[in-house]
């Protein structure tokens, strides 16, 4: 007897084994797509927290350029008045520095006791174009003068404490930490001049002077959480001692 196979069902088979193949390739590359733009999704939000609230410290930076220049003109204007009166290149330097320091202390003085504490102050110099950065800035601990002992003397600093920000991008808040100190620009006062008028003004002016190099960070770093306020600020490495009278 002849048995004829019966092959009704095999197509349907083959479907499903097909189907059931394409399927699992195709949930394969949806999950791989899927961790692929957690990843980047989770790069790109941590990233954009990072840099948020670098960039409040960066426009804050720009601003304390502008105050670097214009004390730099005030003190430059009042020791070239007394060009003559100060007899060697040292003591110039000196007068312009300590005449620089006093105008950033007595700038910063006013807008503290304006605004009413150090944050306000900080905020209120970034109104307008800065106002969206100024809010990523939470905490200013301290601000004044500062001395450092060097190899010929003593140089001062203008400095804002526990300059603290922070940025949140979806599910990552970055923290940054920062001192930033203000540096008088560095001028020849040496007595090589026939009078202290224009020929000394001529001279000044034919270099360059790049004042973003005398604001700069201090004791900068990132976390992942708020550290709070803990710390001393009289004397920290970098900076040097606060100076009570400057």
């Amino acid at each position: 007897m002849r048995l004829k196979l019966n092959n009704k069902g095999a197509a349907l088979i083959s479907v499903l084994v097909v189907t059931t193949f394409v399927t699992i390739i195709a949930t394969t590359m949806l999950y791989m797509a899927a961790m692929n733009y957690q990843q980047k999704l989770t790069d790109y939000q941590n990233k954009q927290s990072f840099y948020g609230a670098e960039k409040a410290l960066d426009e804050l930076k720009s601003i304390l350029v502008g105050d670097v220049q214009e004390a730099y003109v005030k003190a430059y204007n009042k020791t070239t008045r007394q060009f003559l009166v100060l007899k060697t290149a040292q003591a110039r330097n000196e007068y312009f520095q300590d005449a620089f320091i006093h105008e950033l202390n007595e700038k910063w003085e006013t807008r503290v006791s304006t605004g009413g504490d150090n944050l306000t102050a900080v905020r209120s110099v970034m109104t307008g174009a800065y106002a969206t950065e100024a809010d990523s800035i939470y905490r200013v601990l301290d601000y004044g003068v500062y001395e450092t002992t060097t190899s010929t003397g003593t140089a001062k600093k203008f400095a804002l404490r526990g300059v603290q920000t922070k940025y949140t991008s979806g599910a990552f808040t970055t923290f940054i930490y920062t001192d930033i100190c203000l540096e008088p620009p560095q001028i020849d006062w040496s007595d090589t001049y026939s009078n202290a008028g224009d020929s000394v003004t001529e001279a000044v002016e034919r270099d360059t002077i790049a004042f973003t190099d005398y604001v700069y960070y201090v004791n900068w770093r990132k976390a992942d959480y708020d550290e709070g306020a803990a710390g001393g600020y009289d004397n920290i490495e970098g900076i040097g001692t606060k100076v009570s009278s400057p």
